[in-house]
């Protein structure tokens, strides 16, 4: 199986209140600037207790993951939910030391080739927090060189049930046979939980 591309990140910021993603403005899930690259780096701890000259006890459990993600555009409204700046009438962005980035659910979809047959897996994380957003600026020279900004999130797990996932959950997957399905999957992941 081959990835053969990366499409349609979407995210939706957790309400602590109801323990559910937030509801959605005409129906539609917050989606990121067109993506370029998504790196996943998991820490898992580690820790080994021996007894008798022996391991008696081990935990390698999930602690926590640092996304990457580099994106087309830093599109203003965008970056200043993520990163919890303030957002006036008139789209000029605040941010102060005061800014507090939202918890938030976070997918993609990867389109790939498994046995010549083309499929789209949602990878999902249902509990990230955006820790920064950097772009890099150069002057133009003699030919045009496009730049990208490059957003960053630490995934946790869930310290508690969440939108109908179980404490403990830090990842979901699945592999669908058409892109619209695994759209419709991955938007039902990030619309607040009916029950």
């Amino acid at each position: 199986m081959a990835s053969i591309g990366l499409k349609k990140g979407k995210y939706n910021k957790i309400d602590a209140t109801t323990k559910k993603y937030k509801t959605l403005t005409d129906s539609q899930v917050p989606t990121l600037p067109k993506m370029v690259e998504s790196k996943f780096s998991p820490e898992y701890n580690s820790a080994e207790l021996y007894g008798d000259d022996a391991l008696a006890e081990s935990d390698y459990s999930f602690k926590k993951g640092t996304l990457s993600i580099v994106v087309t555009d830093d599109k203003d409204t965008v970056c200043a939910e993520l990163l919890g700046n303030d957002v006036s009438e008139e789209d000029e962005v605040t941010s102060t030391v005061n800014d507090t980035a939202p918890e938030c659910g976070f997918g993609h979809i990867v389109p790939k080739i498994i046995d010549g047959v083309k499929k789209w897996k949602v990878e999902f994380f249902p509990r990230v927090k955006f820790t920064k957003i950097t772009t890099d600026r150069k002057t133009r020279g003699e030919s045009v060189e496009f730049a990208t900004t490059n957003i960053e999130a630490t995934v946790f797990p869930l310290s508690e049930e969440m939108n109908g996932f179980s404490a403990g959950t830090w990842e979901k997957h699945k592999t669908l046979d058409t892109e619209a399905a695994a759209i419709q999957y991955l938007d039902t992941l990030l619309t607040p939980a009916t029950n």
